[in-house]
């Protein structure tokens, strides 16, 4: 028997089974001009070798690919790994496999994997937008997270404005009147939709807006956005005695931001948080924030794209938007 140092291709069979490539592929293929023996000796050789047939490379010849691309931001985030497997067990239950690409937040690598994706010909897209996106007849294209209105066959997103609202009402409840805001640019929905709604928010329980208690990071989300947002508030001659922030990653940020001033949370400051950080009941002070629902956002984008590919419909594009819950722990103030 050959020994194969690479993954075995087709032409490894072959040569192991002594046949051609051609008739080594209509041997695998079941073909009915291939003899019974030839079909099983090929069959022996592919076995022998471990050989797996290239279902990608099969669908680009065919045209019938059972593939579905998935686009997001930065798969080393949680909130989108988790929203990954969400969307892949359903599609996977249905029939599919996932393709996922990673644009480290740049609008030209979206672009980029949008047109590799479709260049693989696969049968639609997932996409958790970084600002890139140019909405394609092609296939269909369901948006999660950050949507573009009016684009795509659909959308799922979660209840951003409710879930600040909830956040400011809470603070206010504890008795503060000087609230901050730790957030990323007003770019994207996730961003403008918690930005806006805590302005609304701050307005509505009759506090003074002050435009220095709003820290807006960079396009990251990332920890150290939230610390150098964090650090910039308590600052201030006069800081805030709350902070709502827009994300678990910016929490952690801001969170690192008030011990190394030899603070304490929330006893000198409260913090509560959009997303519920992973393992924010383990945390000291345990995080008071919003449930977290990232697989329940995969699953129903995934949802909306099967759909998309039962009825062939290309209406106006539905719009789910997932509901909040407040998980209240002590980084509030609360016992």
């Amino acid at each position: 028997m050959a020994t194969i140092a690479h993954h075995p291709t087709l032409a490894d069979v072959a040569r192991e089974a002594g046949v051609s490539v051609s008739t080594a592929s209509r041997a695998l293929r079941d073909d009915a001009a291939v003899s019974p023996m030839t079909k099983r000796r090929v069959r022996d050789a592919a076995r022998r070798l471990g050989y797996e047939p290239n279902k990608l490379a099969r669908s680009l010849r065919t045209r019938s690919s059972s593939f579905v691309g998935m686009i997001v931001p930065d798969i080393a985030i949680g909130f989108y790994a988790r929203a990954v497997k969400g969307a892949q067990d359903v599609l996977e239950q249905a029939g599919y496999q996932v393709l996922v690409m990673n644009t480290e937040r740049e609008a030209g690598r979206e672009l980029q994997a949008l047109r590799t994706l479709l260049s693989h010909r696969v049968d639609g897209v997932l996409l958790a937008t970084s600002g890139g996106f140019e909405d394609s007849d092609r296939v269909p294209v369901v948006l999660f997270d950050n949507l573009v209105p009016g684009s795509g066959v659909g959308s799922v997103a979660r209840a951003n404005r409710e879930g600040v609202a909830i956040l400011v009402s809470h603070l206010v409840g504890h008795g503060h009147e000087r609230i901050g805001f730790v957030g990323a640019p007003p770019i994207l929905t996730s961003g403008f939709e918690r930005l806006e709604s805590f302005q609304a928010s701050v307005a509505a329980a009759g506090l003074s807006l002050r435009s220095e208690y709003v820290r807006l990071g960079d396009e990251s989300w990332s920890p150290s956005s939230g610390e150098r947002a964090m650090r910039e508030l308590l600052a201030l001659d006069e800081p805030p005695t709350a902070v709502v922030t827009a994300s678990d990653t910016l929490a952690f940020g801001a969170i690192e931001a008030v011990r190394a001033r030899g603070r304490r949370i929330p006893d000198d400051v409260a913090l509560v948080s959009f997303d519920d950080p992973l393992f924010g009941d383990l945390l000291e002070p345990p995080v008071t924030a919003l449930a977290r629902n990232e697989r329940e956002l995969g699953e129903l984008a995934a949802s909306l794209l099967l759909h998309a590919f039962q009825t062939g419909v290309r209406a106006t594009p539905a719009e789910v938007r997932l509901p909040v819950e407040l998980i209240v722990r002590r980084s509030c103030g609360c016992l």
